[in-house]
């Protein structure tokens, strides 16, 4: 090629010459300094909870983030260090359903129906085996004036679901406390 700029052609660095490799006597790639959609998360969380009420903006970009469940689409044969020894995995379904807990609860105290339902719905669908969302979109329905559906899904989803095909579990004695306060199902038919 000819001109004044020159062709700059990289290759990937020699993965025997990393720290990693050289310990190891095999090719490692070494990642520095990168944030992945998971570290955003979780910092974002940490600096919204940090601020109190004034950070419910940075739990609601956090959210932004969430799109199913965590690493629900990696390869088949690969990055399964992800999901194993610390499961992440778990600790972030768990962070998941805090933070959209937060913000449907800030979002239903405030009036705004669609923010708090667009959350629990993030978190039912991210974190699919936990009774906080459910309760939560419970709460939604509550709050748009259709109490005869959110009784139906309290019923189906919460007090009579089965996450096994099996029998369904005994309802935590923390879901008990939420349906006694509300006074959820406690109306006659």
């Amino acid at each position: 090629m000819s001109g004044i700029f020159p062709t700059i052609v990289e290759c990937p660095p020699d993965a025997l010459k990393s720290k990693s490799g050289q310990a190891r006597g095999i090719g490692v790639y070494e990642l520095e300094d990168v944030l992945v959609d998971a570290d955003l998360f979780r910092r974002l969380r940490v600096r919204g909870e940090a601020r109190g009420a004034d950070g419910i903006a940075d739990l609601i970009v956090a959210l932004s983030l969430v799109s199913g469940p965590p690493f629900d689409q990696l390869r088949s044969d690969g990055y399964e260090w992800l999901t194993e020894g610390a499961s992440l995995d778990h600790h972030l379904v768990c962070g998941i359903a805090d933070v959209a807990h937060v913000v449907t609860t800030h979002a239903l105290a405030v009036g705004d129906i669609k923010r708090a339902r667009a959350a629990a719905e993030i978190a039912q669908v991210a974190a699919p085996y936990e009774e906080m969302p459910r309760l939560d979109l419970v709460a939604v329905r509550a709050a748009e004036g259709h109490l005869e559906e959110a009784e139906d899904y309290l019923r189906d989803q919460v007090c009579n679901r089965s996450d096994d095909d099996g029998a369904p579990e005994d309802l935590s004695e923390r879901t008990q406390a939420i349906l006694r306060h509300r006074e959820w199902l406690s109306r006659t038919g």
